[in-house]
């Protein structure tokens, strides 16, 4: 009888080339666990000066899922640390977003670089630790539309933002305001009030980071403390 074979096990993401591959190509570091959540790469041509982020679109959440899912079946208990820099974007790529993060089993904190504003101030929210970048921003604003087609098409979009996409932002920004902040005593159509009040004066709502943290919309400003930044307490549970 012929003796087993010793199979080496094969570690995903351990070989240093490869890991690297992946952090630029999928913008994911399976060995330190953390998710780049950024706009995708675009060519421009040498003399284009117009050049802006492309913001949260499909290719953004259709990569950022796979990401969450491939490192919870690695580990469904280590913490996750997203590193995300955004303008903001579509809001149901967004959403898309925001619920991966909320079915993610693992403690996740996300770190956010120049600003949380538009859509990337609700995918803040739903992250179980939200840290700010000490020179960044955090902005809320009603959202703008794009509307194109036949008038019955205008009239539906129309509905269903007044029906549907501002009440799940409003409800999204009160419940977080409403568990921590300056604001937390306050009864939650109170605080819808309030934000619909500061929305009404002003196109953009912009705070600083210890502004947003006094609000209740972030957990803290980044101290440059990397070990602290993914520490959870042993009983973390997902709300």
């Amino acid at each position: 009888m012929e003796p087993k074979k010793k199979v080496k096990a094969r570690v995903y993401g351990i070989d240093h080339h490869e890991s690297h591959w992946e952090l630029q190509e999928w913008h994911l570091d399976i060995r330190q666990f953390h998710i780049y959540l950024t706009g995708e790469e675009i060519d421009y041509f040498a003399e284009d000066k117009h050049r802006s982020e492309p913001g949260v679109e499909y290719q953004m959440s259709a990569r950022f899922i796979k990401n969450i899912q491939i490192l919870s079946q690695i580990d469904s208990k280590r913490p996750i640390l997203i590193h995300m820099k955004t303008c903001g974007g579509d809001w149901q790529e967004g959403m898309a977003i925001y619920d991966t993060l909320w079915a993610c089993p693992n403690p996740v904190t996300i770190l956010s670089y120049t600003h949380a504003r538009s859509m990337s101030s609700i995918i803040l929210q739903a992250a179980d630790k939200r840290v700010l970048m000490p020179n960044s921003y955090f902005m809320i604003h009603e959202g703008t539309l794009g509307l194109e087609g036949t008038t019955k098409v205008v009239h539906s979009m129309l509905d269903y933002d007044k029906r549907v996409v501002r009440p799940t932002m409003l409800n999204i920004y009160v419940e977080k305001l409403k568990q921590k902040g300056k604001f937390s005593r306050r009864a939650p159509e109170r605080i819808k009030e309030m934000l619909q009040e500061e929305m009404n004066k002003k196109e953009d709502v912009y705070l600083t980071p210890q502004e947003a943290v006094e609000w209740g919309f972030a957990d803290e400003v980044f101290d440059r403390n990397w070990v602290a930044l993914t520490k959870f307490s042993r009983k973390f549970k997902k709300l």
